[in-house]
Formats: structure tokens, C-alpha cells, sequence
């Protein structure tokens, strides 16, 4: 693997939790949904008729043992391949609990970041179009620290 350009780090930001209504932030969970990404899986799920992981695609275990700070593509672990209902209710809960930074009220933001309450591992999810809706992938522990706008909770 050559040498990438690290990520950009986002611009320090207010979560959505303190600069948003609790019914406002519900009102986005309300019509969020997960649609994934081809780019982020090695098996069909959610409607994705082919999985094509990008090149250099690994999972968080292989990147975090080989301590590999921002890897071109992580895809997500195969404990969601069956769970479309529980990712979506994953990032409607991260929307209600505003772990993201908005463009204002209504908006559905760009960008948002949950931790797996199974498991210690957090994700990005973006919004795509079209389809309206999320993909996600799971980020190092590197990522978290210094790659978020805010702290975590």
C-alpha cells in the first residue's frame, strides 16, 4: 500500500444534541434509513445485488493490528449482513441523539458518527443520493481520536 494523503480533519462543531430540539432531531430519525454501499461489503445484502469492495479494503480488525491510521476502505463486519432493521434503527438513534453536526434545522446532516453498543466500534455513515438515505463503515480507533468534530459519547 503507497502513501495516501491522510484525511482532512473536520472543523471542530457543536453536536446536533446541543444545537437542536429533541423533536427536531426525532423528526430527522423519523425518515432516516440505511441503503449501504457496495464499496463497504464483500457479500450482497440490503439490496446490493454485487459486492466490490474498493482496492486495499480490509476489515477494523486488520486495520487496528497493523495499526493502520486512515485505510483507503474499511468494510463493515459481517454481524449486520442479516440486520437491515437494527443498522437503520443504529443510525435513526444517532440522529435522536444528535452525534452530529447540522446545517440547520430540517436538514438531514452529511455526516453522522454512532458507537455499536455490542461492540466498541464506531462508524461514519454519509448521506447518499439517490438512493435518499445512509451508507457506513466503521472507523479506527485513530479516527475517533482525532478525526471527529467533537467527542464521542
Amino acid at each position: 500500500m503507497g502513501f495516501t494523503k491522510p484525511r482532512p480533519r473536520p472543523a471542530k462543531g457543536q453536536p446536533a444534541a446541543e444545537t437542536l430540539s429533541a423533536i427536531e432531531r426525532e423528526a430527522l430519525a423519523k425518515d432516516a434509513r440505511y441503503v449501504g454501499s457496495p464499496h463497504h461489503t464483500n457479500v450482497p445484502k440490503f439490496g446490493i445485488k454485487k459486492a466490490a469492495p474498493r482496492s486495499g479494503a480490509m476489515g477494523i480488525e486488520q486495520a487496528e493490528a497493523e495499526k493502520i491510521k486512515n485505510p483507503d476502505c474499511l468494510i463493515c463486519p459481517s454481524k449486520w449482513i442479516h440486520r437491515h432493521k437494527d443498522v437503520t434503527k443504529l443510525l435513526q438513534n444517532a440522529l435522536t441523539a444528535g452525534t452530529y453536526v447540522t446545517d440547520g434545522p430540517g436538514i438531514m446532516p452529511v455526516r453522522l458518527w454512532v458507537r455499536d453498543p455490542e461492540e466498541d466500534i464506531v462508524y461514519e455513515a454519509k448521506l447518499c443520493e439517490p438512493p435518499k438515505g445512509y451508507k457506513a463503515y466503521p472507523l479506527t480507533s485513530y479516527q475517533v481520536a482525532y478525526n471527529l468534530p467533537f467527542v464521542l459519547p
